[in-house]
């Protein structure tokens, strides 16, 4: 007989993030054109957890192109140096 396994939900929690994290260019096309969306998990770096917004002094980071350059939708990047506050 299974036994019954409970797994609470997150409920809003953010999620960890990688340092090496392949990302899609939609998110680093959003932070470029909206200076509000600062996910705090991406940006502060090691995981970000409990971080919903960075700060500003964090800059959006530095990222490079993984692959497909210039392809609407299989360009992705990653994280080019580890995150520092301006």
């Amino acid at each position: 007989r299974w036994k019954a396994i409970r797994w609470p939900l997150p409920k809003g929690e953010t999620r960890d993030i990688p340092a090496n994290a392949v990302i899609h260019c939609s998110v680093i096309k959003r932070m470029r054109a909206d200076p509000k969306y600062r996910p705090g998990n991406l940006i502060v770096g090691g995981g970000g957890r409990g971080v919903r917004t960075a700060p500003d002094d964090y800059g959006m980071g530095k990222w490079v192109v993984s692959c497909e350059e210039g392809h609407h939708v299989g360009e992705c990047f990653v994280r080019r140096h580890p995150p520092e506050r301006t």
